[in-house]
Order: C-alpha cells, then structure tokens, then sequence
C-alpha cells in the first residue's frame, strides 16, 4: 500500500471517529435536553399533589402526596406530614391549594433535575378564613423507570 493511501485512509478513520464522537455528544446532549423538559413537566404536575389537601379527604391526599416522592425524601416529607401537618390540619380544619404560577429548569442532567417553581398557595382553616401567600421552592426531580417524582424540596 502506497504512503498517500495509507494517509488517506488514516483521514478517514479520524473523521469517521469524529462523527461518531459528535454523534454520542448530540445524542447526550438532546437526553438531557429531554429529561429536564420531562421532569420540569413531571414537577409542575407533582408539587400541587404534593402541597395540596382538604380537610375532607385528608388520609387520601397525604397518601396521594407520599405518592409524588422517591428516595430519602419520602421518609422526611411522611414525617412531617404524621407530625406535623395531618394533626394541625384535623385540629385547625386546615384546606390549602397550592398552584404553580412559573417555572423552570435550574439545572440537570438525564437522571436528576433541579426546577425552581413559583407557588401559589391558598389556605382556609375553620370558619372559611382564607389566606393566599407565594413562594418559592427549588425542586430535586429524580427519574425513576420512565418516570420523575420528587426527590426533594427546598424554599428559596
């Protein structure tokens, strides 16, 4: 084989692993760009579960909020919901809905995203007495199978 073919064929095998190179990084890249989308969805979705409850359908809506969790996570959020907010909210006659009113994505990659959301949250306790605040939460989304539940909660 002569000097300038094997040079050629040397061209093409680095240009043939460049593009394979650029391949995988596009692939990882619209992954990722997939899953924050997924997940901020996923968020907008499972927060309002998760800080929403009547004073009606209490046990259920503590349950369905369990439900939007993973992780270390679950064992915090059903700590404070057994300790602190199912006896303050049969006590007080507490309702509160929560509401996102913007969102979006912080940072993340295919398997965690963190979204920051803007909350809305009315409140009525005994009475009918109602009150509406805002807040902030940064987010931890965690995918688990094909899905994203929370894996995380934090007020900003």
């Amino acid at each position: 084989m002569s000097k300038s073919r094997l040079v050629a064929l040397g061209v093409v095998l680095v240009a043939l692993a460049l593009a394979l190179f650029a391949g995988v990084q596009a692939h990882r890249a619209a992954a990722a760009s997939d899953a924050r989308a997924d997940a901020l969805d996923a968020a907008k979705t499972r927060v309002p579960v998760l800080l929403s409850y009547d004073k009606a359908t209490l046990s259920g809506d503590l349950d369905r909020a369990l439900d939007q969790t993973t992780g270390s996570f679950t064992d915090d959020y059903e700590k404070i919901l057994t300790e602190v907010v199912e006896p303050t909210a049969q006590r007080r006659g507490i309702s509160t809905k929560a509401a996102i009113s913007a969102a979006g994505v912080v940072s993340g990659d295919r398997d965690e995203v963190v979204v920051l959301l803007f909350l809305t949250q009315t409140t009525t306790a005994k009475g009918d007495r109602s009150s509406v605040s805002g807040s902030r939460v940064e987010v931890t989304m965690a995918r688990v199978g094909d899905d994203w539940k929370i894996a995380g909660l934090k007020p900003v």
